[in-house]
């Protein structure tokens, strides 16, 4: 198995954005980023908003919409 998962370490603890089931002991590879916390947690905003199911909106609610955001 080959996943990616971000996390924070502070020195003393490893603590991952998101749980990872595994059966048995694995070995891991950690890297280091050298991002700021910032960017970092708008890119796993942006991931979960890229991957979550989209809405179904009815024709008339799009018009309405629209002319909403006109105003």
């Amino acid at each position: 198995m080959l996943r990616s998962v971000i996390g924070v370490y502070n020195g003393n603890k490893l603590a991952l954005k998101e749980k990872v089931k595994v059966n048995k002991p694995v070995d891991v590879l950690v890297t280091f980023l050298n991002e700021d916390k910032v960017s970092l947690q708008k890119r796993v905003l942006l991931k979960k908003l890229l991957h979550r199911k989209p809405i179904k909106i009815k024709p008339l609610k799009v018009k309405d919409l629209i002319a909403e955001g006109r105003k």
